[in-house]
Order: structure tokens, then sequence, then C-alpha cells
């Protein structure tokens, strides 16, 4: 069961983006994840973007996904979900990314 694998949306952490256009939204996250992990696949049309952190001297490092629903198009308001997972389910240091980037993310919204 590797990260990879549970690199889903649904078990992360959501909020709700209103009066903003799906590109002002997608705009925001990705300037965000990229501000600190290494994005390594991202998708504007199916509003997935896929990260990880390096490992490091405590961790083996994370993966994060954020999902934009609904996706490439515009709404009323969209769902953006952050889902932080570690790289290694055995592992007990890391970091959880979800709060700095859900921060981060309606900074860059305001």
């Amino acid at each position: 069961n590797s990260a990879k694998e549970r690199w889903q949306p649904g078990k992360g952490q959501k909020f709700t983006v209103a009066a903003r256009s799906y590109d002002q939204v997608w705009k925001a996250a990705v300037t965000v994840v990229s501000r600190q992990l290494t994005i390594v696949e991202e998708s504007k049309a199916s509003g997935t973007i896929k990260s990880e952190s390096k490992a490091g001297f405590t961790t083996y490092g994370e993966v994060v996904g954020v999902f934009i629903r609904p996706a490439g198009v515009n709404a009323a308001s969209y769902e953006v979900e952050v889902v932080s997972l570690k790289r290694d389910a055995i592992q007990i240091t890391g970091q959880n990314w979800t709060n700095t980037i859900i921060a981060g993310i309606k900074a860059e919204l305001q």
C-alpha cells in the first residue's frame, strides 16, 4: 500500500472557495504547493496537483495531493481538498502539510 496508491481524494481536509474563478483557484494552489514542495504531477483539467517533500534526516518525506472540484469549469464555488501522507506507513516523524497548504491557498486568494 504505497503512498502513491493512497494519493487519492476523499481522506483529506476540505474547504470551500467562493467568488473566484477556476483559474484563480488553480493558480493559487500551484503557487503555494510549488513554493513548499516539488510538484510531480499536475492536471489543470482534472483539478489535481500531486507533490512531494524531500526526504530529510528524520523523515522519508511526504506526499501531498491537492484536488479542486469541480475541475476546469467556472462555478459559484469550489471545494479544495488537501491530502498529506507520509511516504512510508511505518514512518513516525514527518510534517503534515495540510494546514500549511490550506492557509497558503486562502492567503493567495484574499
